[in-house]
């Protein structure tokens, strides 16, 4: 495999993930618009908090996997470079940085990790966050 296959892998991996991370942002947009219409009616009954909770969950559960599949690809193109330059073929500068970047070798092949960064672990976290309370927590009834 070429240093060119290699690229053009990962993009379309990239493209069909960030395809992918579309729909479910719109879906977890969508859980956000059941939260509030949940909040704003003020007497929802325990079924439809679960429901939409769980819709909720689900569709961040999917956003983050889709962050996981972004990693795994970059990581994927990463170690092939690395395989591609131990086999003696020469890369360029720019694929030279990608591996120093992610630390590839040819010996670790990366793997799916539902893990993510940091920001990420923050960023699905204070999404879950805002979707719960905006489900659970009555909101105030001052007029």
């Amino acid at each position: 495999m070429s240093e060119t296959e290699i690229y053009q892998l990962m993009f379309s991996g990239l493209t069909v993930s960030g395809l992918f991370l579309i729909g479910f942002s719109f879906l977890t947009w969508f859980a956000g618009r059941c939260a509030v219409v949940t909040n704003e009616a003020g007497n929802s009954n325990l079924i439809s908090k679960i429901v939409i909770s769980a819709f909720a969950l689900s569709s961040l559960w999917y956003v983050n996997l889709q962050f996981s599949y972004v990693a795994l690809h970059i990581n994927g193109a990463a170690h092939s470079l690395a395989v591609l330059k131990d086999s003696g073929a020469e890369i360029s500068a720019r694929s030279e940085q990608l591996v120093g970047l992610y630390g590839a070798s040819s010996q670790n092949v990366p793997s799916l990790s539902l893990v993510n960064d940091p920001i990420g672990i923050v960023l699905i976290a204070s999404i879950a966050i805002i979707l719960l309370s905006g489900i659970w927590l009555s909101g105030s009834n001052e007029e």
